[in-house]
């Protein structure tokens, strides 16, 4: 479900397959109420159906070229952002609630302006259809309003800081939605669960489940607990959601008592992939997001310390919560305390791996260095405060002061 609505959030075309029919039923309800009664609104001062039509035409031309602007000013931000921090950025920008209203504004408002357009001739007589068209300027006039603060918002999105904070926000959502929460329910006693996870690997028959097609694992499905449990079944989960997968590539173990084939394509359905990859359980892919804005910040060609900085801080608080996030169980059971999945959840270290690694390579600036390393030290001192101490960082922490 998270994924589902992660998808319609980042998607242009929601608000508008909304808007525009609503804009044509209103059109020809309108038109079709006009049509049976004799309303003198004079609101507009519109003197017989030619100036209307003219009203109309002007509205539905101007709206339909403003709106191929929006697409253009649109594209050309994505381009821009692609190119000065990340590819991975653009699903910030998608999900962009001003510019999908936009959008759809103005595709509306062409819309109901054509409908009323063409009804026009239904409608005997010299009187003209006040409330139709009255309501086709008010809308002209909201949606180039929202076209004001389109323009605004773009300016604004295509900032550094602004899509840094985006993502960030996104990582606390991630964490706390991450795999394998949305699966099954942790065990009341974990040590004895995973006790009888480690017993069933040992002595139970094994099947595999390999991917039937390229992709990155999104999430898995609520029901694989359930699925597992009817069949009487542990699944051992073997990647990582956020993983590229490649066809056939091993996700699963299916640890078995009997003789019987447990029924693998039903549990193989529920590893759900997808062609990129999604904030719904995935932690570690806004954590890739700021490296890569901090790696080309650093880049010769960008040189720009300051937004590595600012990627590298929210980068190391996204971290820091999850060291003091409450532990997430890998072993999932079923209403009986039978442990169903073991999961493979992203830990803390490759965390820390993924988002300094390939950034303290590309730090020669001692400053930025420095900075570095004081955010890796907040790591470990969260991580030891939680009560388990980040390998990685302390490994990244000796990198840094060995090279330099």
């Amino acid at each position: 479900m998270r994924v589902r609505r992660e998808a319609l959030r980042s998607s242009f075309w929601l608000a508008s397959a909304i808007v525009v029919p609503l804009a044509i039923v209103l059109a020809f309800g309108l038109t079709a109420l006009e049509r049976g009664t004799k309303l003198d609104l004079g609101l507009f001062g519109l003197s017989d159906q030619a100036s209307a039509r003219a009203v109309l035409q002007t509205i539905a031309t101007a709206t339909v070229s403003v709106a191929g602007l929006s697409f253009s000013v649109t594209l050309v931000a994505l381009t821009l952002a692609a190119q000065q921090l990340s590819p991975r950025v653009l699903r910030t920008f998608r999900s962009d609630r001003i510019a999908q209203v936009t959008l759809a504004g103005f595709l509306g408002t062409f819309a109901y302006s054509l409908v009323v357009l063409a009804r026009l001739g239904q409608i005997t007589g010299p009187r003209v259809p006040e409330l139709s068209v009255g309501l086709a300027i008010v809308f002209a006039l909201a949606a180039f309003g929202g076209f004001v603060a389109f323009i605004g918002d773009i300016v604004k999105a295509v900032q550094a800081s602004t899509v840094i904070r985006r993502i960030a926000a996104d990582a606390h959502q991630a964490i706390d939605g991450r795999h394998p929460r949305t699966v099954g329910a942790p065990p009341d006693d974990p040590g004895k669960a995973e006790r009888q996870v480690r017993e069933r690997i040992a002595a139970g028959r094994r099947w595999e489940l390999r991917t039937r097609r390229a992709g990155y694992l999104t999430h898995v499905d609520a029901s694989l607990v359930e699925r597992a449990a009817q069949a009487g079944v542990l699944v051992v989960q073997r990647v990582a959601v956020g993983d590229l997968l490649v066809t056939g590539q091993l996700l699963a173990e299916v640890i078995g008592e009997g003789d019987d084939t447990p029924p693998l394509n039903e549990l193989c359905a529920t590893f759900r992939l997808g062609q990129e990859r999604t904030l719904a359980a995935d932690v570690a892919f806004p954590v890739r997001q700021l490296a890569d804005i901090a790696l080309r910040a650093l880049s010769p060609g960008v040189n720009d310390p300051t937004t590595a900085e600012n990627a590298m801080g929210s980068l190391a608080d996204t971290v820091v919560r999850v060291a003091g996030d409450e532990p997430v169980s890998a072993v999932r059971v079923d209403a009986g305390q039978t442990p169903r999945l073991h999961a493979r959840p992203t830990s803390l270290d490759e965390l820390v791996h993924l988002g300094f690694e390939q950034v303290r390579h590309a730090a020669p600036d001692p400053l930025m260095a420095a900075q570095l390393i004081s955010l890796l030290e907040e790591i470990a001192r969260a991580s030891r405060d939680a009560g388990s101490p980040s390998e990685e960082a302390a490994r990244q922490l000796a990198l840094f002061r060995s090279e330099r």
